[in-house]
């Protein structure tokens, strides 16, 4: 796991602890705020860069023996 996700994690958790030490009412508004947060994250993560999986780009046998032979 990347130390960053790692790192989230143990902020969100420090968020929603905190605020379960105030009380109700600030819980509430800190799972709306963790949520909004994370929701911004990972929108932001997303470069749209990636491919999309394909039927297409799969290899053929062919191919997946070829390569294995190379390499061994």
């Amino acid at each position: 796991m990347r130390l960053s996700v790692v790192l989230l994690l143990l902020s969100l958790a420090g968020v929603l602890g905190g605020a379960a030490l105030i009380g109700t009412a600030a819980l509430g508004g800190a799972v709306i705020f963790v949520s909004v947060c994370t929701g911004v994250w990972a929108l932001l993560r997303d470069d749209g860069q990636r491919a999309r999986p394909s039927v297409h780009d799969a290899p053929t046998l062919a191919q997946v023996l070829e390569k294995a032979r190379r390499a061994g």
